[in-house]
């Protein structure tokens, strides 16, 4: 019995501890306390519930007025945010709050409103001057409620006037205004005057309560006394830095503005300041400069002059070309050049040359240059100078014509080996530059196109390339052609020989040798019989040899040998001769050919037509007279 009283006090036990850890259903607004507010502030008003797991919140004034803010609901807590805060947040706000279906809390809570945002601003008008009346205007900005305001107007200690406005029924923030009138004295000239605004709300706490704006008391005057200072002084050096400054006594500070005097009775107006400031002085700087100052407040001017005259060595303002930097041949130019100095400089135009002879010359402003050619072209100078110094700057003429002095360079030379690099340069003077181009004269005698440029060359030359080549420079203004005749050296080749009847002959019988070769420059030829002991040799006529009667001691082997200064090419023929020529055989012609371009085509039966008709012709040889001929 003992055990189940003890199990039942357990479970009391545990539905108490149950009971008191859960919270009741509770609602706050923070802040909790009366609220003051200031209008064109911020406010947040904060609904904060306990013991609900899901809140339903609600807004709204107690009159049902606009609430006159923005509603954010969260979890457990709802935001009301005034911002800013105007005259409609006056109210009392209620939170409602829903906990479930049947719970339901509500609180209020009141927002009083205030506006006192800045100190009263002083207006004095007009101007004071000592003696004639004057009105101070003291402004409260923006005030709610004005029914509360209070407003001192003070001189020092002494209170001047005294204003409230217990009786203003204004329901929104307005701007209050005081107005005193008085006559100021010399003694009042710099004691203070002040605007002293109070709000005094009762049972409302915000800070400060008081404001108070202060001016102190001034007489105008001026201006007057007004001089210019020029530093260094009035006649600085070109480059020097200049400062003129004015000094003038007036009250308050004046307006200057100052201004210079022009060549043409105009006045340029430059700074509104007191101090007039040339980092650099330039020549273009002398002249009379005013200072003017004016006080907008007694409605006086004053004026101050200085005369300031800059020195130094010339400064050349302006060289120039006319009709223009470029010209054409045949046009008349007139280059002038201008400086800047004190005292004035001479001047003097003219080409710029490393030579004695310095072309157009001239001692002044102005050189002319009539009907201008190529030559004058190039860099003129103007020298300016005075007893501080010169200066000097130069201008280019440029001359336009066609093209002049066209040549062509070759390198190596103009004749060249087969298979060497031969480069052809063009060289032209024009303005603008030529264009160069190269063309080449082709087997009809017409010019046909072949590069554009200064440079051209010709690698592994062949003697198809050799010929007449045309240099051609040429602009707008014109052109001019030059011509190198390119010669291509060729060893022998394309070597031809023929022997007839035969190289098997009978004695008696006449052998003619013809041999036929392209070469350049043209070849020599040379028949060689070779022979144990000694060599027979045998010059050509017109590339033809001629065996007469011939015996078996003409058997042999003959070298042909063709050569020129570049090369040579060697053919070797075996002669035959045996018994006496019984009956003429038909003369068939044995023809050894070899690869090479031939450059003479001589019709191969013509040669032998009339070598068989003319075997006494001048130039031949008797192989029988030639072999007592012993090298």
């Amino acid at each position: 019995m003992f055990k189940q009283m003890g199990r039942t006090s357990q479970a009391v036990l545990i539905i108490l501890c149950v009971l008191m850890t859960v919270k009741a259903f509770e609602i706050e607004i923070i802040p909790a306390n009366r609220i003051v507010a200031q209008i064109g502030k911020r406010l947040i008003l904060t609904c904060n519930t306990t013991g609900c797991a899901s809140p339903s919140f609600s807004w709204r004034t107690q009159m049902d007025n606009p609430l006159g803010g923005i509603v954010n609901n969260h979890r457990t807590y709802s935001t009301l945010t005034m911002n800013p805060v105007s005259i409609v947040n006056s109210h009392a706000y209620v939170c409602t709050v829903f906990c479930g279906e049947k719970e339901k809390k509500e609180k209020s809570i009141k927002v009083e409103l205030y506006s006192f945002p800045s100190d009263p601003i002083i207006e004095i008008s007009p101007s004071l001057v000592a003696g004639e009346p004057a009105t101070v205007i003291c402004k409260i900005p923006d005030v709610y409620p004005s029914h509360h305001l209070e407003v001192l107007l003070k001189k020092e200690e002494q209170v001047l006037h005294e204003e409230n406005f217990y009786e203003d029924d204004s329901t929104n923030t307005e701007t209050k205004t005081v107005t005193y009138s008085f006559n100021p004295t010399a003694e009042d000239i710099g004691k203070e005057i002040s605007c002293v605004a109070r709000l005094p709300l009762p049972n409302m706490d915000f800070e400060p309560k008081e404001r108070v704006t202060s001016q102190k008391l001034n007489a105008n005057f001026g201006p007057q006394n007004t001089i210019i200072t020029a530093s260094p002084s009035n006649s600085p050096m070109e480059g020097d830095p200049l400062k003129l400054t004015c000094v003038t006594e007036s009250n308050p500070q004046p307006q200057i503005v100052w201004s210079k005097h022009l060549s043409d009775e105009s006045i340029q107006h430059l700074i509104e300041n007191n101090v007039l400031s040339i980092p650099r002085a330039h020549f273009t700087d002398s002249g009379l400069y005013i200072c003017e100052v004016i006080n907008l407040v007694t409605n006086k001017t004053e004026k101050a002059t200085v005369d300031i005259v800059i020195q130094g060595a010339p400064n050349i303002a302006e060289l120039s070309i006319e009709p223009s930097t470029t010209v054409q041949e045949g046009e008349n130019v007139s280059i002038r050049c201008s400086a800047e100095s004190n005292p004035p400089p001479k001047i003097i135009l003219r080409r710029k040359s490393d030579s004695a002879d310095l072309g157009p010359y001239s001692e002044g402003a102005v050189l002319q240059i009539p009907s201008v050619t190529f030559l004058n072209g190039g860099d003129y100078e103007c020298v300016a100078e005075n007893k501080f110094g010169k200066s000097r700057s130069e201008i280019t003429l440029n001359v336009e014509y066609g093209p002049k002095n066209t040549m062509i360079s070759v390198i190596p030379a103009t004749a060249v080996k087969e298979g060497e690099t031969v480069t052809m340069k063009c060289t032209s003077s024009g303005s603008p530059a030529p264009v160069i181009s190269w063309k080449k004269k082709t087997a009809t005698g017409e010019s046909e196109k072949i590069f554009q440029d200064a440079t051209l060359t010709i690698q592994n030359i062949k003697s198809q390339d050799l010929g007449l080549y045309e240099c051609e420079a040429y602009n707008q203004f014109g052109k001019e052609e030059k011509a190198v005749e390119l010669l291509v050296q060729v060893p022998p080749q394309n070597v031809t020989v023929l022997v007839y009847p035969s190289e098997n002959v009978k004695e008696g019988e006449t052998v003619t040798i013809t041999c036929s070769t392209y070469s350049n420059p043209p070849s020599q030829m040379v028949l060689k019989k070779v022979h144990q002991e000694k060599e027979i040799i045998l010059p050509s006529v017109n590339g033809t040899f001629i065996l007469y009667n011939v015996t078996k001691n003409d058997t042999g082997r003959y070298l042909l040998d063709v050569f020129n200064e570049v090369g040579n090419n060697i053919k070797v023929i075996e002669i035959a001769v045996v018994g006496r020529l019984e009956k003429p055989d038909q003369m068939i012609p044995l023809i050894i050919a070899f690869s090479c371009v031939t450059a003479i085509a001589v019709p191969v039966v013509a040669i032998l037509i009339y070598v068989s008709r003319k075997a006494k012709l001048n130039g031949s040889y008797s192989l029988v007279k030639a072999l007592r001929l012993k090298v």
